[in-house]
């Protein structure tokens, strides 16, 4: 009985609600609908009355017009125009003769007057709604005055029991009509409110999906974005061929701006989804507006460009805020006006000023000379992907976004941005963003102590004596740690998920461990928990290898346990300053002896002396890309720690340190042109057949010491 009432129901709203769904629609078919049913009874009940044929004729009227202009709505949607004529012949014409002809206000006719104004103002909306409200309330107060002075045209023959019940019926078919209206409409508003809960709830969800899937896009890039743009780093550092070096320069240029394009993409699916979440910490403006002049004004002069840095005395030196949101806008702000302009100059500037509001604001302005923003496209300019369409947009790079996320930033910080631009005169940016000055001490997170500024070459370092875990499912992650470090002589164990680091952590003692953060089955924090627990003993920093770049990153990494993050990709130089941040004990620098370039003819020289020991120079310079300096680097970590290296290889059976130790000695092998004992421990390495490493070793041992007389003898004669 139940399911029939609902597939009744379902019926019935389907009838009254139009196919486009519009609610007003669907009320106005629901005033017709009772509009009917009022007609139908109270022409019965004016038969019964004996009112006469007239009032039977005008509820028929009623009837066939309800029904009339209920299917023209359903069908053309002009719920409007059909509710004005309602107005007009039902509400007006209609019910004034029935006022007339059924006994004036010596009736329950005015009831109905209320019915009129109640859903005219109910279905009607813009200025035609008070409109015909206050003209209906003045006809029907004008038809009780003119009764009450002109009784003649009014039908007064009801006596006081007439009355009395046509009051009664006339207010209870009146308020049961409104009451199942209200009901019904009532339904139709629960019905289309859910349909819109849904929307938005699906909305979300998709917004939701489109989020995960960026970030989860982001971090499957970056990954093999990771090991092209350190296999570049690689090749740059390990050849002369200028040709090459174009090339590869090229290549990182191009992955630069994947990198930078694939940032914006998150930061502005963050800041559409909601996810943007904004910091209150201490900061030092001096760090990120002098890292902004440094960069930005190379890049500027690449172009001959002049770049002008102003930064007020009033500036506090430490200030409460977002330090990353603060970096983004700058380098987004200057990154637009460099890229821009063509000639001239661009000039940051960065001042501290008192609101009307009586709080302290940042002010970060942004000029430059360049082809500035017509007047059509000012309003754009910060809308996602908007570059406008001047032929210099069309010649330069970029994705549109950085403005459009500037503008959130600013705007999420409680800040504004003005900007006075004119087409071939250049653009000012004007940023004001409300910041507290911090008094008390600067406290940085552990990975933030300071550290070497310069750049820092792994091929000038060795550490022995070092054992590095490396944590990640991807080879080529692990690969290109592996590569940058190969020179550092530093042991290094790799493996591709956190069950096997435990296994290692169980058997090993590892001075420094690199953990990726996202990994299947059990990812990196997961896997640091396991090891806190499991292993209490454990004190060897783990870092975290990560492309999940966003705010907070620091914080969170920090209360998990982690002693220190590396963003993907990861450079030879944020690599090697890492290990010495947490390891300097085990770190030795190599100076050189010489930084004299050797010519031509010293190469030819020193060639034939050291042919005999196995060594090719040409080789081994070519893979120093043309280093001479780096080459004897590498010669001299080789002759120091050979001894070291020969006794290991003396006490070390074939298992998989033995195979470490061959790794590590094919590495500096290499960069020393040592061809065969590296082709020889290439050999042993790849097939890791200990019964061919055991008849082997005899034959490295000799070479190695072959390789290190001819190093030795180089060395002196370089040296005289």
């Amino acid at each position: 009985m139940d399911k029939k009432k609902s597939r009744g129901l379902s019926k019935f709203f389907r009838i009254i609600m139009p196919k486009e769904g519009d609610i007003q629609v669907a009320a106005f078919n629901i005033l017709a609908i009772c509009g009917v049913a009022v007609c139908i009874i109270t022409g019965i009940y004016n038969l019964a009355l004996g009112l006469g044929i007239g009032a039977l004729i005008a509820n028929t009227v009623g009837v066939i017009f309800s029904i009339g202009v209920m299917f023209y709505t359903r069908k053309t949607g002009n719920y409007r125009g059909a509710m004005i004529l309602t107005v007009l012949i039902v509400f007006i014409g209609l019910f004034s003769y029935l006022f007339f002809v059924g006994g004036g206000y010596h009736s329950g006719i005015p009831a109905f007057f209320i019915f009129g104004v109640v859903f005219t103002a109910f279905l009607l909306d813009g200025i035609i709604m008070p409109i015909l409200v206050v003209f209906e309330m003045a006809w029907y107060a004008g038809l009780c005055l003119y009764a009450y002075y002109n009784p003649l045209p009014v039908d007064l023959t009801n006596n006081e029991t007439d009355f009395m019940l046509d009051v009664v019926v006339c207010v209870t078919i009146v308020s049961i009509s409104l009451a199942i209206t209200m009901y019904l409409q009532i339904r139709v508003y629960r019905s289309k409110q859910e349909e819109l809960n849904s929307a938005i709830l699906e909305t979300m969800e998709a917004n939701r999906a489109k989020s995960d899937f960026l970030s989860k896009m982001s971090h499957d890039i970056r990954t093999p974005l990771n090991t092209i743009m350190a296999m570049n780093e690689l090749v740059l550092s390990n050849t002369s061929s200028e040709r090459i070096r174009e090339w590869v320069g090229d290549s990182n240029i191009s992955a630069q701006i994947l990198l930078s394009l694939i940032d914006d993409l998150l930061d502005i699916t963050r800041i559409e989804s909601g996810r943007l979440e904004l910091l209150s910490e201490p900061y030092e403006p001096e760090e990120i507006f002098g890292e902004a002049e440094k960069t930005w004004r190379m890049e500027a002069e690449k172009k001959g460009l002049r770049f002008d840095y102003d930064k007020e005395p009033a500036v506090p030196a430490l200030l409460l805020g977002d330090e990353s949101a603060i970096r983004k806008i700058v380098n987004n702000l200057i990154s637009n006006a460099v890229k821009y302009t063509k000639a001239g100059s661009v000039s940051l500037k960065v001042s501290w000023e008192t609101e009307n509001s009586g709080g302290k604001a940042l002010i970060i302005t942004v000029s430059d000379t360049g082809v500035g923003i017509a007047p059509e496209y000012m309003k754009k300019i910060f809308n996602p992907f908007e570059r406008g369409v001047q032929d210099i947009y069309r010649e330069t790079s970029g994705s549109g976004l950085g403005l459009a996320i500037v503008n959130e930033l600013v705007d999420a910080q409680k800040g504004h941005i003005d900007c006075v631009s004119e087409p071939d005169s250049g653009t000012v940016f004007t940023v004001t963003i409300p910041q507290q000055e911090y008094f008390g001490k600067l406290l940085k997170h552990r990975w933030n102590e300071a550290v070497p500024d310069r750049k820092e070459s792994a091929g000038q370092y060795v550490a022995p004596d070092a054992r590095i875990l490396v944590v990640d499912d991807n080879p080529y992650n692990r690969k290109v740690i592996g590569d940058f470090l190969e020179s550092t002589l530093i042991r290094i164990d790799d493996v591709e998920s956190g069950y096997e680091a435990l296994e290692m952590i169980d058997i090993k003692e590892y001075d420094l461990v690199f953990m990726d953060l996202r990994m299947p089955k059990m990812d990196g924090i997961e896997t640091l928990e396991r090891i806190r627990k499991e292993y209490p003993d454990f004190k060897a920093p783990v870092v975290a290898l990560t492309a999940d770049i966003m705010n907070g990153i620091e914080n969170t990494l920090l209360s998990k346990g982690f002693d220190d993050f590396l963003a993907k990709p990861v450079s030879s130089e944020d690599l090697i300053r890492t290990i010495m941040k947490f390891i300097p004990q085990k770190i030795k620098r190599i100076h050189v002896d010489s930084d004299e370039p050797m010519t031509i003819a010293d190469v030819e020289m020193y060639q034939k002396i050291l042919y005999p020991y196995g060594i090719d120079l040409k080789s081994a310079l070519e893979f120093n890309a043309g280093n001479s300096g780096e080459f004897l680097i590498r010669a001299e970590l080789f002759e120091k720690y050979a001894g070291q290296t020969l006794e290991s290889l003396g006490k070390l059976e074939p298992f998989s340190d033995y195979y470490l130790l061959i790794h590590s000695m094919k590495s500096i092998s290499r960069g020393v042109g040592a061809v065969f004992l590296t082709e020889l421990s290439e050999t042993v390495e790849q097939r890791k057949d200990n019964e061919f490493a055991r008849l082997t070793a005899p034959v490295i041992i000799d070479e190695y010491n072959r390789v290190r007389r001819g190093l030795s003898e180089l060395r002196r004669r370089v040296r005289e």
